[in-house]
């Protein structure tokens, strides 16, 4: 990960949670992305992500996030990780890592409700 990458995400990330539900739970579920990455894998903490509709949203805003830098048409994230080789996802996993700890300090500049 680089922090520079994050401090650039984190505007962004404040831009897109403005239209984000302001939940307490989605604090929760950015919260906990990025170690379920880290212990079970990219692959399979999104395709988690992606079976609830709630935690969908949070697969949704890190995608949205990090669409431009990934350079990709595809539509969901999930997409992007199942057509990509081992050595991208490892690039792919660097840059949803990023972009998780951007969405996590960004949702803490808002008011949240239970």
């Amino acid at each position: 990960m680089n922090n520079k990458n994050i401090e650039r995400l984190i505007p962004k990330a404040i831009n897109l949670l403005q239209s984000f539900p302001k939940e307490k739970i989605y604090q929760g579920y950015l919260a906990s992305f990025g170690p379920t990455v880290i212990t079970s894998g990219i692959l399979q903490t999104v395709a988690f992500y992606s079976g609830d509709d709630k935690k969908k949203k949070v697969i949704k805003l890190m995608f949205d996030l990090i669409k431009e830098d990934l350079k990709t048409n595809h539509i969901t994230l999930l997409n992007v990780l199942e057509e990509n080789e081992n050595y991208k996802n490892y690039e792919i996993k660097n840059r949803i890592l990023e972009a998780s700890v951007a969405c996590k300090l960004a949702i803490r500049t808002f008011e949240l409700k239970d």
